[in-house]
């Protein structure tokens, strides 16, 4: 179980400039297509082998002042508009494919609507906004990152109150780059709270933060105390360290990123027999980046290694699985296409009053929706921009599950033994491997008008966790990622 908490930290402190305005918007396309594999021992697939998603998002930034900024955002369009469905495991997720809801104006959200002022010696936040924090393992606002596979667009959005401040300005040197922000508020939206759909999720959020030029370091200390619509609660608090170096494109030297974030707290969305009151938590994530930036065209060669806990005794009355942000992406196909759809299966499968009779609270849980869970992985990439406007990436992952590989329903069938969703009992715990390469081309129009499109290809290779009883396992799996925007 992951919980975006969330930490909104300004840029600067001071904004220099008179009355201006600033226009900008995204109307972009995405499309997908995905050979089919089994979800169950069954055979059984989702049928999600091709759609096509849009989303149009047009906002406004308003500098009245060079201490008064506003900016509102609404997201007109969001979701798909043709293609297949997908309704395994449905009423325990939030991205099951049901309906087409690409051009439905009901649909439409406020993103954004805040203002900034900036006071003597702090800058007040206030409002509707997105948040981002680190490498955005926990916190993430959904826009596309750099040497990252997939298009990530959901995004983590809270309403809250911000005060930063440079404690130390008065001096000289690296002490007047420390900044301090304070914040309370209430998420509006993340991968686990939704205000529209009744979750009231209350945080506060301290963070400190040295920011110089190519250099980051701070932490941010977050709490959380949460009611959802459903009746259960989720109490949890998160400390996450990130420090960064990179000098930045243009320029040559190493780029090392570092991000780590611990889970602890309570919640009563998971109920066993033995823990009726609800269960503790207590998970652990980190992400480590490494390479070398080079002035010549910008080439990046880098490796990535990421670890999230899994829980290996889902009945011990603490929860130990740790989740990444769902926009935090890493590959094309193991996490965003085959743990999302054999975890959506888990979910529907441990529901099935056929098979278990009553479905115990936490099966909602089950459900990854795409996000890295319980994993070790290992992620090089090599990019490049042989010319302005064009962007080459290719990469390789490699998998472990961080516990035993199971699936839930399986493995309560078996008496509790680990077992895969194929029925084999203590398989192994390696995930697979997966080549991709995507390709991106950025042209500008006219001023900030811009089209965009991009294609990206990923080949998957199960690995032995994914072994059937007879020492079978499926062969590669293969999708194609394609994207064509216009933005400004």
């Amino acid at each position: 179980m992951a919980v975006g908490l969330l930490c909104c930290l300004p840029s600067s402190i001071v904004y220099a400039g008179g009355y201006d305005y600033d226009l900008y918007g995204e109307w972009r396309y995405i499309f997908s297509h995905t050979q089919d594999f089994p979800l169950n021992s069954t055979d059984q697939a989702s049928g999600l082998n091709l759609y096509i998603d849009q989303r149009l998002d047009i906002g406004t930034r308003q500098y009245v002042t060079d201490d008064l900024e506003f900016t509102a955002e609404l997201e007109i369009f969001y979701g798909q508009v043709t293609g297949d469905l997908d309704h395994v495991g449905a009423e325990f997720r939030t991205d099951a494919r049901e309906t087409l809801r690409g051009w439905d104006f009901k649909k439409f959200d406020l993103r954004q609507l805040w203002l900034r002022y900036d006071a003597p010696w702090f800058q007040i936040r206030a409002g509707q906004m997105y948040s981002y924090w680190g490498m955005g393992m926990l916190a993430n606002d959904g826009r596309p990152t750099p040497r990252r596979f997939g298009f990530p667009d959901q995004g983590d959005v809270s309403d809250r109150l911000v005060l930063a401040t440079r404690p130390f300005s008065m001096f000289d040197g690296w002490p007047s780059k420390i900044i301090l922000a304070v914040a309370s508020g209430v998420v509006y939206l993340d991968e686990n709270c939704s205000l529209r759909d009744g979750d009231i999720g209350v945080e506060a959020i301290g963070s400190l933060v040295y920011r110089d030029d190519g250099i980051d370091i701070g932490i941010y200390v977050a709490g959380r105390i949460q009611d959802d619509e459903a009746g259960s609660e989720l109490n949890v608090a998160a400390i996450d360290f990130f420090a960064k170096i990179d000098a930045g494109q243009g320029y040559s030297g190493p780029m090392i990123a570092l991000e780590m974030a611990y889970l602890t707290g309570n919640t009563s969305r998971v109920i066993h027999a033995d823990h009726i009151n609800g269960v503790d938590i207590s998970a652990f994530g980190a992400v480590l980046q490494a390479g070398w930036r080079f002035d010549f065209h910008d080439f990046l060669p880098a490796v990535e290694v990421g670890y999230a806990s899994g829980d290996p005794d889902p009945h011990d009355g603490t929860v130990t699985s740790f989740s990444f942000d769902p926009d935090f992406n890493v590959g094309l196909i193991l996490f965003d296409t085959v743990l999302r759809g054999i975890s959506a299966m888990s979910a529907q499968e441990s529901a099935d009053p056929d098979r278990i009779g009553e479905p115990l609270p936490g099966t909602d849980m089950l459900a990854t929706n795409g996000r890295i869970n319980g994993t070790v992985y290992i992620n090089p990439t090599i990019s490049i921009k042989p010319l302005e406007q064009l962007t080459i990436l290719t990469g390789f992952l490699y998998a472990w599950s961080s516990t035993p590989f199971a699936q839930s329903y399986q493995t309560f069938k078996n008496g509790g033994v680990a077992t895969n969703p194929y029925g084999l009992t203590n398989p192994g715990r390696e995930l697979g491997m997966e080549f991709d390469l995507g390709i991106n081309w950025d042209q500008e129009i006219w001023g900030n008008l811009h089209i965009t499109a991009g294609f990206q290809a990923g080949w998957f290779f199960p690995g032995s966790a994914f072994n059937r009883p007879d020492g079978s396992r499926h062969g590669m799996i293969t999708r194609l990622l394609g994207m064509a925007a216009v933005y400004w």
